[in-house]
């Protein structure tokens, strides 16, 4: 048994030897590499399940000593009805997809068969499970940076897929998180909570050398760089490899068909149901290339070789749009459109993931929104700025962008918990889901329009250099921030960590003719006073009240005047923490017609743009100034019902 195990190690090293030029494309190492799992899976596509044999080195880099190791098993969290996950779920409702009734096939775990340590003493009854969580006390104490090895036997058994992972009870197979795998100790703490219904995943970054075995008729795509493939009684053995990882997934159809392209020292490979147009796959080229350009150009270089992407099948949307480490899903109809653009929009969505969740590796448990809330609001501007297609749905004239999508995401929800919350603390899954995508994508957008696309391109270069790679906080995040521009990063803590909101409102809007003051005129005190009439005058005294609710505005905002004539005037209202409104008079010789507050929408924090726009009562005509408004209004409120 030892000799099966040292040999195991020592294909593991020659496989890292000879694939090391191509499972990066920017050499490493780049992060601290916790650990080196070498798997060997063989996948009965009958049964959709797994038989598995693991070598996991792990280093003890804590700096403690530890006595206990504890280790996730995700697909637990299908094996009954009454786990964390599906009691959470409403017994397996999730991503617009449902647990298919109580027969055996819609239920998968994971069971470790046998367990040793390199010198391959018997350690399963060290093992301890709970459901989807296990605890593995050591023997001996590891001291820090020490490592141990353990030998792993496991079967993982898929379920009919609604979340993430599984089968379409046919051919697809989507093979995640579905091997033993450690906790993250951080912040002097471990972190390796259940498997929630509103959370995903956090783990540590290491090296996978992995052997995946199906029928040759299957197509396999997998994290990392296939280093090469062999043959016997018709099944193929995949070797793949992947370096500074934090996952390992991968899937298995007979129905694929199969594209490929390379962009700048990335091979890019999509996997995809037949049939799809030339047009469709290359809609979705040009969104992974846009993607990676903008990245590259704004964020930070992509340090990996490949790109899979992943179409499902139509009866398998549980698994659509989901991301992993240089594999993701795509929605399950690519279908080239002229009008909509939501299939590229999703694929820049879940390519961004391999930034903000695959390099950073937050922690999605406890702060959802630094992985997908930044990721919307990026994904936002690869739409516009790299694949020049600024709206995600167009008719005609009509249009509406990401930035807007959010904020109407943002504004219908009711503001009961922070953004930065535990993902499975928030009162229900729409406050979850709002605080992860919408909100924080909203915020983003403020700032951006605020303080401008220079100083968040800087934060997001800053954020890079540093916290690649290392777990980073929100506090790492705003404190990034504060040396980019401290009044931003408060703008930022604020939206982030509190319950604060705003919502600017034109109250009042008065412009009515001056008169030449007219009545009795005092001469002496023994004389008639003499009586002159008022005059009408060509000037107009103007009042307009402003009101912010709320305490969470920017240091100062524009606000629009037009005028009778069709003229304009822009003034600025500068905030005052003490007064939540101002009252500007002041004459001209024209008549005030309307008023705006923020007309280029900048502050889309706002809860209300409706009560942002306000006509003086006596202009009763609809002009071309109050159409304009109010079609900008109406943009913002009809993606309400765009089926997205």
């Amino acid at each position: 048994m030892q000799i099966k195990h040292n040999i195991m190690l020592l294909l593991g090293l020659l496989y890292a030897t000879s694939a090391l030029a191509s499972a990066l494309r920017i050499p490493g190492p780049h992060s601290e590499r916790v650990h080196h799992t070498h798997i060997q899976a063989t996948l009965d596509v009958e049964k959709h399940r797994i038989d598995a044999s693991m070598t996991l080195r792990w280093k003890n880099t804590t700096g403690i000593e530890l006595t206990a190791i504890p280790f996730h098993l995700y697909l637990n969290a299908f094996s009954r009805t009454d786990t964390a996950f599906m009691t959470e779920s409403n017994g397996g409702r999730l991503r617009n997809d449902t647990r298919e009734g109580d027969n055996q096939s819609s239920f998968g775990f994971i069971q470790v068969t046998n367990l040793t340590d390199q010198n391959d003493h018997d350690w399963i009854k060290h093992w301890q499970v709970d459901g989807d969580i296990a605890t593995l006390t050591l023997p001996t104490p590891l001291l820090p940076n020490e490592e141990i090895i353990l030998n792993m036997s496991f079967i993982s058994q898929l379920p009919i897929v609604f979340a993430r992972s599984g089968h379409n009870d046919d051919t697809f197979n989507f093979v995640a998180q579905w091997f033993p795998k450690p906790g993250v100790y951080a912040n002097n703490r471990w972190v390796n909570h259940r498997y929630h219904a509103n959370t995903e995943f956090f783990s540590d970054f290491g090296n996978y050398d992995v052997e995946l075995t199906a029928p040759s008729e299957y197509l396999v795509g997998a994290t990392g760089y296939r280093v090469k493939k062999y043959q016997s009684e018709g099944l193929t053995t995949h070797y793949y490899q992947a370096k500074d990882v934090h996952d390992f997934v991968w899937t298995a159809d007979s129905q694929y068909g199969e594209a490929q392209v390379v962009w700048n020292g990335i091979t890019i490979r999509l996997l995809h149901q037949k049939p799809l147009s030339q047009q469709s796959i290359d809609d979705q080229f040009n969104a992974a290339r846009a993607s990676f350009e903008w990245f590259d150009k704004t964020v930070g270089a992509y340090p990996y070789s490949t790109m899979t992407l992943v179409q499902p099948p139509k009866n398998a949307g549980g698994a659509s749009g989901m991301e992993y480490p240089t594999l993701v899903t795509t929605v399950t109809n690519l279908d080239h459109s002229e009008y909509k653009h939501f299939a590229e929009m999703v694929t820049i969505h879940e390519i961004g993931h391999n930034y903000w969740q695959g390099i950073f590796a937050s922690n999605e448990f406890e702060e959802s929104w630094m992985d997908e809330g930044i990721n919307s609001y990026t994904e936002g501007r690869i739409m516009r700025e790299t694949l020049n297609q600024k709206n995600i749905v167009e008719f005609a004239h009509f249009g509406v962008d990401m930035p807007t999508i959010h904020h109407i995401g943002s504004a219908a929800v009711p503001t009961l918990d922070p953004v930065k919350t535990d993902g499975w603390r928030y009162v229900n899954r729409q406050s979850y889901s709002t605080n992860s995508y919408s909100k924080p994508a909203t915020i983003l957008n403020t700032v951006e329009r605020i303080w401008g696309a220079e100083k968040v391109d800087l934060l997001l270069k800053e954020y890079y250099k540093k916290w690649a790679f290392k777990h980073p906080s929100t506090t790492d995040f705003l404190a990034i921030a504060q040396d980019v521009d401290l009044d931003m990063a408060n703008y930022l803590s604020a939206a982030l960590n509190t319950l604060q909101s705003i919502d600017m409102q034109v109250k009042s809007v008065r412009s009515i003719k001056m008169e030449k003051p007219g009545g009795y005129t005092f001469t002496s005190n023994s004389e008639e006073p003499i009586f002159t009439a008022p005059e009408k005058t060509d000037s107009y005294q103007h009042s307009v009240t402003l009101v912010r609710k709320g305490e969470l505005y920017p240091p100062n905002i524009d606000v629009l005047l037009t005028f009778e004539d069709g003229t304009t005037q822009t003034r600025q209202w500068h905030f005052d923490d003490t007064i939540p409104w101002v009252k500007w008079q002041w004459q001209s010789d024209k008549k005030l017609a309307e008023v705006i507050i923020d007309p280029s929408f900048k502050l889309m924090m706002d809860t209300n743009f409706s009560n942002n726009i306000k006509r003086e009562k006596s202009q009763n005509n609809q002009s071309w100034r109050w159409v304009t408004s109010l079609f900008q209004t109406i943009q913002h409120s009809f993606s309400i019902i765009l089926p997205l």
